[in-house]
């Protein structure tokens, strides 16, 4: 008798077999409104038209009738099958919703971005345009058809504010709306997660589908079956739909950051073999290769042996010579590319991570084994146990998982490219409700800190004296202190927004834009922070940003300078460096900051104009580097779960 093996089984599905009619509407829907008659200039035209039409007749309705009719329009779409008319239905009622609870209608360029994000592209909308309530538009629209929507920010303040101004508008369609932020207790997250439209975002919403995966990962097929018979299911179970706010910082610049679950273990490393590693990470640099484009160096093969004969009483570790190397290498990145108050803070005898791309605190977050516990020796604190690997996935993977992804930023041009090459989706670029009136005034470079501080302090009060207010912005806790003390030593009064003072964030935004106040902000003020401003403010000039540091890409600038001259409000900003400046490091090579120092000693002038020229394309170099490595890792990903593609575990 021949013995035949059985064919490899296939992924498990994500939900129970009852549901798979339900999502084959979905997917039907969603198949339907990608496939709506070409799209062109003429015909949104046509169907803004018709939505501004429309508004009188939807004026009659009653609340209960409003319901009604969504009810009405949500069934038809439900049938998989959208049409034009249909989608100028749904966002004429949710236009009316909006109004009558704002008093106040969209604006054609918010209608306009809106047709796009509904079709499933990346929509550029620049600072202060109202993203918050334009995508209540396609999120409603997908809500009302039965998919399963997620709007994704880049931080719980922003996942809890957009959710908070949207909810009433949401509810008089008859849908209901959620938020999910870190620290919410579990009950809590499944009942936002079972909202039609759910804020969260995105660190938050991978690590639960993580969390959901490994669990099922440990399970055999039949547990796993009765598993999600029971009244628990997974969190996140349909990915029909999801609204990448700031979708370039989620999408491109955090794509290549892993996103690792995982559990302690009894293992860890000995602090004198870590404080060891410290040592010879200082000594004999050509140890070391040279550093490459973005300032990586490796430990030369045939040099650890000789750097470890160097020590006078080696710990047993060191005889482990991968783990040795590992922990070496781990130990030069944490002297070159980790400082205190910048990468991360120190509270209540913890390391405490702080995102680069939002300057927030991430206290649930830890780096890499090794370079985790060499920073905790280097603070004096007891190295944390080794972690066990139980789940890992990058944000370019999980997002592509979706049927249906679009975005929203303000900087967004640079990365068209990659965004439709990986997320096979395009970009459209909409105009500003009114022109853009911001102003430059002045980019200068400084050959130290302590001079481009005294020029930012001196330039706030100068503002501060017209009646404006002031953002004096900086990539950093460290620095965003030191400028706070001069503020003190030249008496104006001021706030200052970091990742130490994170409670304080709504209260501070609040009374950034009133006359005469100065904010000292770090990146936790570039993506959407909305300051408003009273009518003396803009009658006086408007909010004006100086940025006091050099941020890793012309993206981070535009953010932070985007804060003023938002909605054709007056404002200006201020653009200082100094060739002193550990970050500056990052972008440039040391020649050329020398020689850019011995520049500025001839012609100031001269030497500043071609600094920020020759930065501009030291940057856009960097980010080509960047993508490369995005493109390596997303092959990578993609091998792995086709080989892994016949087990539950993909």
């Amino acid at each position: 008798m021949t013995a035949h093996l059985p064919p490899p089984r296939g992924a498990l599905p994500l939900t129970p077999p009852e549901r798979a009619e339900a999502a084959s509407k979905t997917r039907r829907f969603l198949t339907a409104l990608a496939d709506l008659p070409r799209d062109n200039r003429f015909t949104r035209r046509r169907q803004l038209a018709a939505i501004r039409a429309a508004r009188g007749s939807l004026s009659d309705l009653d609340d209960t009738g409003l319901r009604d009719r969504a009810a009405e329009v949500g069934a038809a779409l439900r049938q998989g099958e959208l049409t034009g008319r249909l989608l100028v239905d749904a966002f004429a009622l949710i236009d009316e919703a909006f109004c009558r609870e704002t008093g106040f209608r969209f604006h054609d360029t918010q209608l306009l971005a809106g047709l796009h994000l509904a079709r499933g592209r990346f929509v550029e909308m620049a600072t202060g345009e109202g993203k918050t309530f334009t995508a209540a538009l396609p999120a409603a629209l997908h809500a009302l058809a039965g998919c399963a929507v997620h709007v994704v920010t880049v931080n719980d303040y922003l996942a809890e504010r957009d959710a908070a101004e949207t909810a009433p508008i949401l509810a008089r369609l008859g849908l209901t709306s959620a938020h999910v932020i870190h620290g919410m207790e579990l009950p809590e997250k499944r009942a936002a997660y079972a909202a039609n439209v759910t804020y969260c975002t995105n660190k938050e919403l991978v690590f639960d589908y993580l969390k959901d995966r490994a669990k099922e990962a440990a399970r055999s097929p039949l547990a796993y079956r009765m598993w999600l018979e029971t009244v628990e299911p997974p969190l996140v179970t349909r990915l029909d739909y999801v609204i990448v706010d700031e979708a370039d910082s989620v999408l491109i610049d955090e794509a290549n950051i892993p996103l690792i679950l995982t559990e302690p273990t009894r293992n860890t490393l000995s602090p004198r073999f870590l404080q060891q590693a410290m040592e010879l990470a200082e000594r004999d640099d050509s140890a070391w290769e040279d550093e490459d484009d973005l300032g990586f160096s490796a430990l030369r093969t045939e040099a650890l042996a000789r750097l470890v004969a160097t020590l006078d009483d080696p710990d047993p570790e060191w005889q482990a010579l991968a783990l040795a190397e590992e922990v070496l290498t781990q130990a030069r990145a944490a002297r070159d590319r980790f400082r205190r108050d910048t990468h991360y803070i120190v509270e209540e005898e913890k390391i405490v991570l702080v995102d680069q791309q939002t300057g927030r605190p991430m206290p649930d977050r830890s780096l890499p084994f090794g370079l985790q516990q060499i920073l905790e020796v280097r603070e004096g604190l007891e190295p944390s146990a080794s972690r066990k690997t139980l789940a890992k996935l990058s944000f370019q993977l999980y997002f592509r998982k979706y049927h249906k992804i679009a975005g929203m930023s303000g900087t967004m041009r640079e990365v068209r490219a990659e965004m439709r090459d990986i997320y096979r989706t395009g970009l459209a670029a909409v105009p500003t409700h009114k022109p853009v009136i911001r102003q430059r005034l002045h980019r200068r470079l400084f050959s130290t800190t302590d001079e481009k501080l005294d020029w930012a302090v001196a330039r706030a009060e100068e503002i501060r004296d017209q009646g404006r207010p002031v953002l004096l912005g900086v990539s950093s806790v460290q620095l965003s202190e030191a400028l706070a003390e001069r503020l003190r030593d030249r008496a104006l009064p001021h706030d200052v927004l970091n990742a130490r003072r994170l409670a304080e964030e709504a209260e501070i935004v609040a009374e950034a834009g009133q006359g005469g106040r100065v904010t000292v902000v770090t990146n936790m003020a570039g993506r959407g922070t909305d300051i408003k401003l009273s009518k003396a403010v803009k009658d006086a000039g408007g909010l004006h940003v100086v940025i006091a540091d050099a941020l890793e890409s012309d993206r981070l600038d535009r953010q932070l300078y985007g804060r003023a001259g938002r909605q054709g409000d007056p404002g200006s900003y201020d653009i200082v460096h100094a060739l002193d400046e550990p970050e500056l490091k990052l972008l440039l090579s040391r020649g050329a900051i020398a020689a850019f120092g011995r520049l500025r000693a001839l012609a100031p002038a001269a030497a500043s104009a071609f600094y920020f020229r020759y930065l501009a394309y030291r940057r856009n170099r960097l980010e080509g580097i960047r993508r490369s490595r995005r493109v390596k890792l997303l092959k990578s990903e993609e091998k792995r779960d086709e080989m892994l593609s016949f087990t539950r575990r993909r």
